[in-house]
């Protein structure tokens, strides 16, 4: 049976979706100054990102390596694999009015990061569906304009490690 992307994928956005309430710990929104709005199942690439619907986060498949987890009896219902799947999750935020500060936005920003890798940190089984999700890498992107709006966003990358038939 193949690996099943579309239902893990959406595993990681209710995860950060469950997070993203003020009762949650950690709170995906916790210390920003804007709540996060949306948490789309997609690549921001392709789909684009509304300047009024920030801050977003997204999320979508990067790459992924599969192996045998042991040697023994072959054949489709005996063959145990590993998956190593990384993930994108993009957090994107703008700046708030034409007298906010880019240092605000930025600080802004690296909440939103911290508040990303801490609720994977603190989920590190995906709802037991992984056997370890751990964020690898955090990249801050370039400004960017959109529609007038200057936009700034972080990429977290996920990297989990599933187990299955």
């Amino acid at each position: 049976m193949p690996f099943d992307y579309e239902s893990n994928t959406s595993v990681v956005v209710r995860v950060l979706s469950d997070a993203n309430t003020t009762t949650a710990n950690p709170d995906l929104s916790g210390g920003l100054t804007t709540r996060v709005a949306e948490i789309i199942n997609d690549d921001a690439t392709i789909v684009g990102i509304k300047w009024n619907q920030l801050p977003s986060v997204f999320v979508w498949v990067d790459s992924a390596n599969e192996e045998y987890s042991s040697l023994g009896v072959t054949g489709p219902t005996n063959n145990r694999k590993f998956k190593t799947v990384r993930y994108n999750v993009l957090g994107a935020y703008r700046k708030e009015g034409a007298h906010s500060s880019h240092a605000v936005a930025m600080l802004e920003l690296y909440r939103l990061a911290e508040n990303i890798e801490g609720v994977f940190q603190r989920e590190m089984t995906l709802s037991n569906t992984a056997m370890i999700v751990n964020p690898v890498t955090t990249d801050f992107l370039p400004v960017g304009e959109l529609s007038g709006v200057w936009v700034k966003a972080v990429m977290v990358k996920l990297e989990a490690r599933y187990l299955f038939r």
